[in-house]
């Protein structure tokens, strides 16, 4: 990548105009099908691993929508409109319905997956760049559907 590339994807970055979606598979149900979160975020004062909801935090803003339910799990795409560390499993722990085996924001351990696996993944990243549109997806790892299956 050159020079130019980098500015201005940073720059795009800063703007937000880089469109972010993610997967994430939650333990429980949400209350709504669709909806907007809006939370105030920084680095917790107990555990300096993670982040925690503030009133003098940064803004954090994320659009959800539920694709598929099961008895114990929801399937969610989030499209980040702010991007704050850890932005969505703090959401989620905020929301009673943390991110399946993510330990770290209160999430119970899932036997299904290792220790290192959570059920958050970057789904989809679209930009334009120099009038070109570049749109990039990849698929879910395979144990997102060990989850979901049961």
């Amino acid at each position: 990548m050159n020079k130019k590339t980098f500015i201005s994807l940073k720059q795009k970055f800063k703007d937000r105009k880089i469109n972010k979606e993610y997967l994430a598979i939650v333990e429980g149900h949400l209350s709504s099908e669709t909806g907007k979160i809006e939370l105030p975020l920084k680095r917790s004062s107990t555990n300096r691993s993670k982040r925690a909801v503030a009133k003098n935090g940064k803004l954090s803003i994320s659009e959800y929508e539920v694709i598929k339910t099961t008895n114990n799990h929801s399937l969610v795409s989030i499209t980040l409109i702010t991007g704050r560390n850890h932005q969505v499993r703090v959401q989620m722990e905020y929301l009673n319905t943390p991110v399946v085996n993510d330990t770290l924001y209160g999430a119970k351990t899932n036997k299904l997956t290792t220790s290192s696996q959570i059920c958050l993944h970057s789904h989809k990243l679209s930009f334009n760049l120099f009038d070109e549109d570049f749109n990039f997806e990849c698929s879910p790892p395979e144990f997102f559907n060990k989850i979901l299956e049961v």
